[in-house]
C-alpha cells in the first residue's frame, strides 16, 4: 500500500503508474488488499501478448496494475511484458518472485530484496535495441543502478532487516545441479530466480524504475 500510494498519480480516471508482477503462489483473494478489480486487459505487442493485466483501485482512488507472471521464454516473452507496461504509462515495476536460496544463510520462506543481478539467460530476448519497433524510444536515460534504489528503499522500510544481495537470473526449465549451485555461489549470487532477469535490463533501457523482491521457496541443490 505504501509503495502504491507513493508512485500512483490519481486523476478523475484511475491512472496507475505502478505495475506489480506476481510470480508467487497466493490464495485467490489475496490481492483484494490492493483494491477492487476494475478491468482486465491483454496487450498485444510486437513480441506477443502480455497479460492479463488487472487494474485495481483502492477506496481512496489509488490505482495499480497487477499481473500474474511467469516470464520464462517458453511462456511470456519478457520484452512483451515490459513493452506493454511502457505502453500503459507504467513508470515503476515491482517484481515479486519465488527463488532458490544459494547463500547458505538464507532460510526457506524468507524475503530477499535484490540489489544487483547476474544474467544466465537467453540473450536474444534481453534487449530492445536489436529490433526496436518504429517510434520506440530505447535511448531513455539509464538508471545509476539496475534495480531502482528509490523503490527498493521502500521495500527496506517495509521489511527492515530483510537480507539483500545478488540474484542470478536463469531461464532453463529444470533445477540447478549441485555443481551449478556451487558455481553460482562462486560468481557471487545469493538467490536463483526465473522471472527477474532480463526484465530488469529491459526496464532499464526504457527508463522504468524496477525493483525485485524474492521469497525463498527452496534451498539450492548443493
Amino acid at each position: 500500500s505504501t509503495i502504491v500510494q507513493q508512485y500512483t498519480t490519481i486523476t478523475s480516471m484511475p491512472n496507475a503508474t505502478l505495475l506489480i508482477l506476481v510470480a508467487v503462489l497466493l490464495p485467490p483473494r489475496a490481492l483484494d488488499i490492493l483494491g477492487e478489480l476494475i478491468e482486465e486487459r491483454v496487450i498485444l505487442t510486437p513480441y506477443g501478448e502480455a497479460g492479463p493485466l488487472a487494474l485495481r483501485v483502492m477506496p481512496d482512488g489509488v490505482a495499480v496494475w497487477v499481473q500474474p507472471y511467469s516470464g520464462l521464454p517458453t511462456r511470456t516473452d519478457p520484452r512483451a511484458t515490459i513493452y506493454a507496461a511502457h505502453q500503459l504509462g507504467v513508470r515503476r515495476i515491482l517484481n515479486w518472485d519465488m527463488g532458490i536460496g544459494l547463500n547458505t544463510l538464507l532460510q526457506r520462506g524468507e524475503p530477499f530484496i535484490v540489489d544487483d543481478y547476474i544474467s544466465w539467460v537467453n540473450h536474444q530476448a534481453d534487449t530492445f535495441f536489436d529490433e526496436a519497433p518504429m517510434g520506440m524510444d530505447t535511448n531513455a536515460a539509464n538508471l545509476r543502478t539496475a534495480f531502482c534504489p528509490e523503490l527498493s528503499g521502500y521495500l527496506h522500510d517495509l521489511m527492515p532487516g530483510a537480507p539483500q544481495g545478488v540474484v542470478l537470473g536463469a531461464d532453463f526449465l529444470r533445477r540447478e545441479t549441485p555443481a551449478e549451485a556451487r558455481m553460482f555461489r562462486m560468481l557471487g549470487a545469493d538467490v536463483l530466480s526465473y522471472n527477474l532477469v532480463p526484465e530488469v535490463a529491459l526496464a532499464q533501457e526504457l527508463g522504468i524504475c524496477y525493483a525485485g523482491l524474492v521469497t525463498v521457496s527452496a534451498l539450492s541443490a548443493d
